[in-house]
């Protein structure tokens, strides 16, 4: 990863503009007196209500809210992170952008490298003899040649000779295919080592940029020793949360489709398969859990979604929890159920398109009456008094997911006709569910702001932002990864003014989740980390310790750390927010704290500073 520096952003966007921007992605733009007006982008309307001020580089949408800049548009419209927008944008305008290369950025580069080669000779694999089942299997899945070269289908190649004659031809060492996940070099004496993915039928991974980043290895030949489907390990390069199997052809067509609708399944040649069948906004979960990263990559182009998952058990508790995770993330969701067990592969190769689409247009269903229909399924009795109490739990746990208080309220008037009880006594269930005093991971930024570097947790994956509970008196509780963050950063530039000038004006000590965090601000501010550090007790100076060593990794960000810290402190404030929201039983003032919260996402900086002045003297 790279930094670049505000200087260069705001260069960028000064040389855009904005109307004929957004014109080049094919809207009609139309001059009204000082402003450009369109049909908007992001929702489908005949009357434009969709505002842009070149002067000021900024657009909102009068029907549905949408607002941003030169920036959060092609963030949006392709699904990109923000510095990927500021690069796109860059290289439109012939700016060079002149960034600070991290210390890891040459290894990440060369693996970058490494991929794309390999999955080439890979694809090139399929016509060896050794072959012929990964051939045949693609025949009968229907993947023609074309299709074949446009996702970079291929085979690998069994044992390690061959693999380390290619490694060597294009000058790439046996370290750096294991850094990359592919083989596993000799440990000793006698050990040859091995392929991970020889003699299987190779899907390449690529990330939201369109480079490839890992591999999906399909078995060919049955074997109780080894899965169906073996997958690239977590790499410098790839995380399976933050990658989805076709995003980066498909943001695109999502953020132009009808209601900005994903089709969401769960293999990648279904996947393949609906996007050669017509519908391009479809990604695949691959196997691995869906996430609240997946989910938050998908709300930048997506605002709806369509569930197709397999009709078994496994698929339906999928389907549940992942609706459970779009909700949380403010995307409404549908579920599509094929009939006779089909998936969208064999139905699209038996039905066809027409017949898909006629499933997603007229039988469609929430996710309610999808999971209602599966509890009713797994019951003996399912009208008796004691099913109905289970139907109804799982039911008001999926609901309760849900962020947007009108779509929660329209579910529970759903859930109390379909099960024919009166919705005033699925509400008082709900209130009793244990309340959700956790925080979500990962805490919204701004739209037209950088995004924050992923916080590695012991795993090596990126992991989400811990968060909190509130606590009884005398707990001693750890810092979040979000606070840990934020100290990693203060750690690394003691003497930035800038960096002390927002945690004075941003991060008041009520902010903080615990004494730790709120001790350790205030040490810093005086000067004074010596004395914080030896007030610690043991438990306490272990995690000082992690922090402290942790600390140089901030300088890998894209953002000056004074931005830094701005975005973790919209990421705390929307924390404290939701804290108080959660642990008050006060309608009036949960609303008030969901309001703030919600507004807060999408604050321009001067208003940020505002409200914080503000809710500092008046809360």
């Amino acid at each position: 990863m790279a930094r670049v520096s505000q200087a260069q952003i705001e260069d960028v966007r000064s040389r855009i503009d904005l109307a004929e921007l957004i014109e080049s992605y094919g809207h009609r733009v139309k001059r009204v007196g000082s402003r450009f007006v369109c049909c908007c982008p992001f929702h489908n309307e005949k009357t434009p209500s969709f505002s842009i001020d070149t002067a000021k580089g900024l657009y909102h949408c009068f029907g549905c809210g949408e607002s941003g800049s030169v920036f959060t548009f092609v963030q949006k419209q392709e699904g990109l992170s923000y510095i990927e927008a500021v690069r796109k944008l860059a290289s439109r305008v012939g700016v060079k952008l002149e960034e600070k290369e991290d210390p890891q950025a040459r290894l990440r580069n060369r693996l970058f490298s490494l991929m794309t080669e390999l999955s080439q000779f890979y694809h090139r694999c399929l016509v060896m003899k050794e072959a012929t089942l990964a051939r045949e299997y693609l025949v009968k899945r229907d993947l023609d040649e074309a299709t074949q070269k446009d996702y970079v289908i291929g085979y690998a190649p069994k044992g390690m000779a061959i693999i380390t004659q290619w490694a060597a031809k294009y000058k790439f060492t046996l370290d750096e295919l294991e850094e990359a996940g592919v083989i596993k070099t000799p440990q000793g004496p006698g050990d040859k080592g091995y392929h991970r993915f020889g003699g299987r039928l190779m899907f390449s991974i690529a990330d939201r940029q369109g480079r490839v980043v890992a591999f999906s290895g399909r078995q060919l030949v049955e074997s109780k020793n080894s899965g169906k489907y073996v997958n690239s390990p977590e790499t410098l390069i790839f995380n399976k949360s933050s990658v989805l199997f076709g995003f980066d052809k498909a943001s695109k067509f999502i953020a132009r489709a009808r209601n900005r609708e994903v089709i969401v399944c769960e293999g990648q040649i279904d996947c393949i398969r609906l996007h050669i069948s017509g519908f391009p906004n479809a990604v695949a979960s691959q196997g691995t859990a869906f996430t609240q990263t997946h989910a938050r990559m998908l709300h930048r182009v997506a605002d709806s979604a369509l569930l197709c998952f397999d009709d078994d058990a496994a698929g339906h508790k999928a389907t549940v929890r992942t609706a459970g995770i779009l909700m949380a993330e403010g995307i409404t969701v549908r579920v599509a159920s094929l009939p006779d067990g089909d998936d969208p592969d064999s139905f699209l190769r038996t039905k066809g398109a027409d017949a898909f689409r006629r499933i997603i247009d007229e039988k469609a269903e929430s996710v309610v009456s999808f999971q209602i229909r599966s509890e009713r399924a797994k019951e003996a009795h399912p009208d008796s008094a004691d099913a109905l109490g289970r139907i109804s739990k799982a039911v008001l746990e999926t609901i309760s997911q849900c962020s947007n208080a009108v779509v929660r309220a329209a579910l529970l008037d759903e859930a109390a006709q379909l099960l024919k009880v009166p919705v005033f006594a699925l509400a008082e269930e709900m209130g009793k569910l244990p309340r959700r005093t956790v925080v979500p991971a990962e805490s919204p930024v701004a739209d037209d702001e950088e995004d924050l570097p992923p916080i590695p947790d012991d795993t090596g994956e990126s992991a989400a932002i811990d968060s909190i509970e509130m606590r009884d008196a005398g707990d001693i509780i750890p810092p979040t990864r979000l606070e840990q963050a934020m100290m990693g950063i203060m750690i690394s530039n003691q003497d930035d003014e800038a960096v002390a000038l927002v945690v004075r004006e941003l991060l008041p000590p009520k902010i903080f989740g615990g004494d730790f965090a709120r001790d350790f601000a205030a040490s810093w501010l005086a000067h004074d980390l010596p004395a914080f550090e030896k007030s610690l007790g043991d438990l306490e100076r272990k995690w000082y310790a992690e922090i402290e060593s942790g600390a140089g990794k901030s300088e890998a960000s894209e953002m000056e750390p004074a931005h830094q810290m701005q975005e973790i402190a919209r990421s705390l404030w929307h924390d404290y927010l939701r804290r108080l929201r959660f642990n008050t039983d006060n309608a009036a003032a949960q609303l008030e704290y969901q309001i703030a919260a919600k507004s807060l996402v999408r604050m321009r900086w001067p208003d940020f500073k505002a409200f914080v002045k503000n809710f500092k003297e008046h809360a």
